[in-house]
């Protein structure tokens, strides 16, 4: 009877842990979707400030926010700054969007786990709907984390009872 209650924990515990494995590939997917969001409006924001560029500057946006960093009126300055903070936010966002829009899938979740970014993250989780997408690459990140935690969770078994079991060998 213990056994089969045993094989019925491991059941719903690998049916839970893949179906939580097939859930990072859709995330990705969420968060690349709101990355490239991201990324749009603020090369639209920037758009606007290089036609100003092009117009008054020749077209160099760091000589414009050269120059206003320079000006001596706080506000012109402060506009310089946000422009330089927004110019270094397209490009940290372009960067981050091509490192995880990798065709190779492994490398594509590498670069999503070491740079993520948490503001994105945690708007993407907050916004974030389940589905189970039927791709290879989801099932076989689904079955890769269910296996990896039924074989943890079967280790931990065994260390816990393995002292028990020699205490028992010791005493008959």
């Amino acid at each position: 009877m213990l056994g089969l209650i045993n094989n019925i924990i491991d059941r719903c515990f690998f049916t839970a842990t893949f179906i939580l494995g097939v859930q990072i590939p859709e995330f990705m997917q969420q968060y690349q979707q709101r990355l490239a969001g991201h990324l749009a409006e603020a090369q639209s924001q920037l758009g606007q400030f290089e036609v100003i560029a092009q117009q008054h500057f020749d077209g160099s946006i760091v000589t414009m926010i050269t120059r206003y960093k320079d000006n001596s009126e706080a506000s012109i300055i402060s506009t310089g700054e946000l422009i330089e903070r927004l110019s270094h936010r397209v490009d940290y966002l372009s960067e981050h969007l091509a490192q995880i829009n990798q065709s190779d899938y492994l490398q594509s979740v590498y670069q999503f786990i070491w740079h993520l970014d948490k503001e994105i993250a945690g708007g993407t989780a907050e916004h974030f709907s389940m589905a189970i997408p039927l791709e290879l690459n989801a099932i076989a990140t689904g079955g890769t984390l269910a296996i990896g935690a039924l074989i943890l969770k079967a280790l931990a078994v065994t260390a816990v009872k393995y002292p028990f079991k020699n205490k028992q060998t010791i005493q008959t």
